[in-house]
């Protein structure tokens, strides 16, 4: 069973529906989500229940729950106010929103905490979701795919996640609240632990009848809520959304997994270079032997996020030290990478030096990817790919390669050797592969797939590809990132189909130590451990070591 529960409503509250928007219309975009298998709890009247069991039934649809009968005239809101005297709101659609209507909406925290009291999925968090929401969704494959991968989220034990258009809430203005709709929260999704939902309903009884009473109002539920948050009577997550796909775009930190109690960490002797300190690490098993190159940098992150550059003309400056590690993958030994072997022309710019360097093998020799700027000339990140010399701490047979279009940036492309042939994985959003064509120096994108998974479109290359232990594919790291301030890095862990190099499987997000910046492009296996090379903050390098089975890999990846 999931940990989440689905709950909705469907009463009949209009003599002649709304807009036409009769039961049929709405069972259809309601079957929308019954048909991803998700667990859900119905709601409905005496008026309606029997053709909605008969639609269950016919439909299969085990794992929508039909709850005990409810009508409009038992509920708590109907009741709280059904001897007072109120009007409605000034500004309303006279024919959508009459007084069952608002009723209605301002009884789904009851709907919801009747649930969370029977709790027939044994589920720990509850999640309001309107009876007709398909009708808003366009993108309705990799939508319903987001609810089903939502439904098996592990979710923070206290969250109250509501998506809103308003980022602010200004329930200061009463008569607006009053009489106006207010776009704090959409109320048609929102996700919360059982205390939480439940604390929600207990606020309706303390307040919701005096509110009423008060000022001769009945209002959306949207705005009552307004009304509690404004009066600190209420503490919520709130996220951006709107009524459309976005609605169900909870915040990865609600529910990503922090791997600090799970990790051992081994922390490496780095050289000291004036001015500069060791940053993201890259690894690879080449003809036997271990190799790590380290980034050094010369910035920090204040605590805001923004850069601290060491240099007295704001230059970004990328240096590169290589290691050869023992089978503990403890360094031997530290070589600067010398960047004036590269056989290149480089341009004063605002940065300089090869950034974020993957290893990988090809052809008996230990190839590198970088993004650059300096060596390109027109201050765009360009892809360079050449030798990387660990014996004479040198770089050879450099090239600068042109992405398949006009871009202005260019990072993360991630090696992939088939047939002998270099590829690189391009991008994941559609999923895109190319091939070098060292004629025109030109990556060619020759296989493009669709991804409807949730988060891929967003995903950016982390590390090189390896061969899964035991299993015929090839497993990496990718990474993801949410523009808070700072940036909030996630990281997934990916399964490659062998043959085709078709993603094929994947994790939960997940990060390291914290929720910010935190970067990991070295991975490798052993034994039965991921080893893991992170940075924090583009500074503080480490090794980290976790046992397998802490990052299970089981979401099938949905084209």
């Amino acid at each position: 069973m999931s940990s989440l529960t689905f709950v909705t409503a469907f009463l009949n509250i209009y003599e002649v529906p709304f807009e036409n928007k009769d039961i049929e219309w709405r069972f259809n975009h309601f079957e929308k989500i019954a048909k991803t298998g998700v667990q859900i709890c119905l709601y409905t009247d005496s008026q309606c229940y029997e053709t909605l069991n008969e639609l269950l039934e016919i439909n299969n649809y085990t794992n929508v729950k039909l709850m005990p009968v409810i009508n409009l005239e038992e509920t708590f809101c109907f009741n709280a106010i059904s001897s007072l005297e109120y009007s409605l709101p000034d500004s309303r659609n006279l024919k959508k929103d009459t007084k069952e209507y608002l009723i209605l909406q301002n009884s789904k925290a009851e709907f919801l905490h009747k649930t969370v009291q029977s709790n027939p999925w044994n589920s720990t968090h509850f999640a309001w979701i309107d009876f007709s929401i398909g009708y808003i969704l366009k993108n309705l494959d990799s939508t319903t795919e987001k609810l089903i991968i939502l439904s098996n989220r592990q979710f923070n034990t206290k969250i109250f996640a509501f998506p809103g258009c308003w980022k602010n809430n200004v329930a200061d203005d009463l008569s607006n609240i009053l009489n106006n709709i207010h776009w704090r929260f959409c109320g048609t999704f929102f996700l919360g632990d059982a205390e939480s939902i439940s604390e929600l309903y207990h606020l309706y009884e303390e307040h919701f009848q005096a509110f009423v009473k008060f000022n001769k109002k009945l209002i959306w539920e949207v705005n009552f809520w307004a009304w509690l948050e404004a009066n600190e009577h209420w503490k919520i997550n709130w996220y951006p959304g709107d009524h459309n796909d976005n609605i169900i775009n909870i915040p990865t930190n609600y529910y990503a997994k922090c791997l600090k109690d799970k990790i051992e960490t081994i922390n490496y002797n780095y050289p000291e270079i004036e001015k500069f300190k060791p940053s993201s690490p890259s690894y690879l098993y080449h003809n036997g032997e271990h190799f790590l190159n380290t980034r050094y940098v010369n910035y920090s992150y204040s605590s805001t996020g923004s850069y601290v550059i060491n240099h007295e003309k704001n230059t970004l400056i990328t240096k590169n030290v290589a290691s050869v590690l023992n089978d503990d993958f403890l360094p031997e030994n530290y070589y600067e990478m010398d960047e004036s072997s590269i056989p290149l022309v480089s341009h004063d710019t605002y940065s300089v030096g090869l950034e974020d360097i993957r290893l990988y093998s090809f052809q008996n020799n230990i190839k590198f990817v970088a993004t650059n700027v300096n060596y390109i000339g027109n201050r765009t990140n360009r892809i360079i790919v050449g030798n990387y010399d660990i014996n004479t701490s040198s770089y050879t047979n450099c090239r600068i390669i042109n992405p398949p279009t006009v871009t202005g940036c260019e990072k993360n492309w991630i090696p992939l050797i088939k047939d002998n042939i270099e590829h690189f994985i391009y991008k994941w959003s559609p999923f895109e592969i190319g091939k070098l064509n060292l004629e025109n120096n030109q990556l060619e994108i020759i296989e493009s797939y669709k991804i409807n998974s949730p988060d891929f479109h967003r995903i950016r290359g982390s590390t090189i590809f390896i061969q899964n232990v035991g299993e015929n594919n090839l497993i990496g790291v990718v990474h993801f990132c949410e523009e808070t301030m700072p940036r909030q890095y996630y990281h997934i862990m990916v399964l490659l189909d062998k043959e085709s190099l078709k993603p094929i499987r994947y994790s939960d997000p997940f990060c390291f130590q914290h929720i910010g910046v935190e970067f990991c492009i070295g991975f490798t296996i052993k034994n039965d451990q991921y080893i893991f090379w992170v940075s924090k903050k583009d500074n503080d390098a480490l090794m980290v070591k976790i046992n397998i089975n802490e990052i299970p890999i089981f979401y099938d990846i949905k084209y």
